[in-house]
């Protein structure tokens, strides 16, 4: 997360809030500035309820593998979105 964050910081710094508003992201602007505040697409914030530990290493890393998964899929999606956003 704080990798992905970072860069999303990096892309907006030295935005105006023009810039804020023409890329659909007026109300982030207003309420958090060049503030990150972490959501998903659906504005959905996130929370410590996406961590899972059993405990068990190959459980847990069979887990963060899957997680990873997910996350590469929705980057391509997010790719596949790109042009017509």
């Amino acid at each position: 997360m704080e990798m992905i964050a970072a860069m999303v910081y990096k892309l907006v710094d030295g935005a105006t809030p023009q810039d804020y508003i023409e890329a659909g992201w007026g109300g982030q602007y207003a309420q958090h500035n060049h503030g990150l505040f972490w959501t998903d697409a659906n504005g959905v914030p996130w929370c410590a309820f996406y961590i899972a530990c059993l405990g068990d290493p190959i459980a847990d890393l069979t887990e963060n593998m899957a997680t990873e998964q997910k996350a590469r899929v929705t980057y391509e999606h997010l790719i596949y979105l790109e042009p017509s956003i």
